[in-house]
């Protein structure tokens, strides 16, 4: 085994210094290994930014509730009366001072034109108090928060630089009436990217609305979910459904995250299958161009053993940078591209976890284009190499 790793590793050196003389089949196979990285890692990029879309992101001492039948808020309709008994249902957590901690809000859609000049839709949502204390992890990056009964709200930072009109001071008119940008907030690349805020009674007193459409609840512990969800399932003055916010996930994106799986690592499988081959074509091309070569080598007295090992080692070499450089190349294109499908907006995320993917793939792409050739080399008769120098 020693000896075998010695001629190993002396092959490889030796391969690695003749690489100037095989400038041309080197530069192409880093190319198409790039090519390949690039291609697969970016739109794995869309399967790693559509987990906003997943429960998986959900606190999970948040219940959800939307009147009965009610497939999302859009279709649900809560009254005022209902919200106050689901803020005080048993297993809500409260303050200090007996505040639930609970929000109810109502939303619209709003028609806007994107930055290229496309049309789109956002959503404005109108909340009430309680949402600053639940949503703990929004805050305000730029100008300040609106404030109740006046026509203010605040916008997102992804649609503020995806959309016209969206800067701190700009005016927007949405049922005939005129809306001021006062300030533009972060949270964590989670759905309220996509969320125009408001006060909830201004937004429904500028839409003639009087109900609210959903209510998320903060409760004193995971486990106080079946208690809470069996109160308010009990009280005869309500008719309302309740969910974890991990099961409101999957029924409201749970379609729309699985489409956009597919096409990240279905469609780019196939795509990245192309590049696959001219990358394993070219390092077959590169490795087979020395059979000659490597025979050889055996003739001299190299074992076939060390020098289909060199062969491998050598593949791995060329074939590595590619992973890297194709890594490189996604994340200065794609990371933290903003996209928008059906008022949503999530970022591209090229993280470390895909670097990982792409040394994977790397390392087959390297030990399927050198273990062909490297076989086939280690069988030539070494006469046949003796007759060809």
């Amino acid at each position: 085994m020693r000896r075998l790793l010695r001629e190993a590793s002396l092959l490889t050196a030796t391969a690695l210094r003749g690489l100037t003389q095989r400038r041309g089949p080197a530069i192409v196979t880093l190319v198409s290994v790039t090519t390949v990285v690039a291609v697969l890692v970016s739109l794995l990029a869309i399967r790693e930014g559509t987990q906003i879309f997943t429960g998986s992101v959900a606190r999970p001492e948040l219940a959800v509730i939307v009147s009965r039948g009610a497939n999302n808020a859009f279709q649900s309709v809560l009254t005022r009366e209902a919200v106050a008994d689901i803020e005080g249902a048993p297993g809500v957590r409260k303050t200090p001072d007996g505040k639930p901690y609970a929000y109810a809000f109502t939303l619209v859609p709003v028609d806007v034109v994107k930055k290229t000049g496309k049309r789109g839709t956002v959503y404005l949502v109108g909340y009430t108090a309680g949402t600053r204390i639940v949503d703990r992890e929004l805050r305000i990056v730029e100008g300040r928060n609106y404030r109740p009964a006046v026509h203010e709200l605040v916008v997102s930072d992804p649609i503020r630089k995806l959309y016209r009109g969206m800067d701190i001071g700009d005016h927007i008119v949405l049922r005939g009436t005129e809306w001021t940008v006062v300030g533009v907030f972060a949270g964590s690349n989670s759905i309220g990217d996509s969320l125009l805020r408001a006060d909830a009674d201004t937004v429904m007193s500028a839409f003639d609305r009087n109900t609210f459409q959903q209510v998320n609840v903060e409760l004193d512990s995971p486990a106080s979910f079946a208690k809470y969800k069996a109160a308010l399932l009990a009280d005869p003055a309500i008719a309302v459904d309740v969910r974890t916010a991990a099961q409101d996930f999957d029924d409201n994106f749970g379609v729309l995250d699985r489409l956009l799986k597919f096409i990240a690592v279905v469609i780019g499988t196939i795509m990245a299958s192309g590049a696959i081959c001219g990358a394993l074509n070219s390092l077959y091309a590169s490795i087979d161009s020395r059979r000659r070569e490597l025979a050889t080598l055996r003739a001299i007295g190299f074992s076939s053993g060390s020098i289909i090992l060199s062969v491998l080692l050598e593949s791995l070499l060329l074939a590595l940078p590619g992973a890297f450089l194709g890594a490189l190349i996604a994340w200065i294109l794609f990371n933290d591209n903003m996209v928008t499908t059906g008022g949503l907006i999530f970022k591209l995320k090229v993280t470390p976890s895909l670097l990982w993917v792409s040394i994977a793939l790397t390392i087959v792409i390297g030990l399927l284009g050198g273990s062909l050739p490297a076989m086939r080399a280690s069988r030539v008769p070494v006469a046949t190499a003796l007759r060809a120098t």
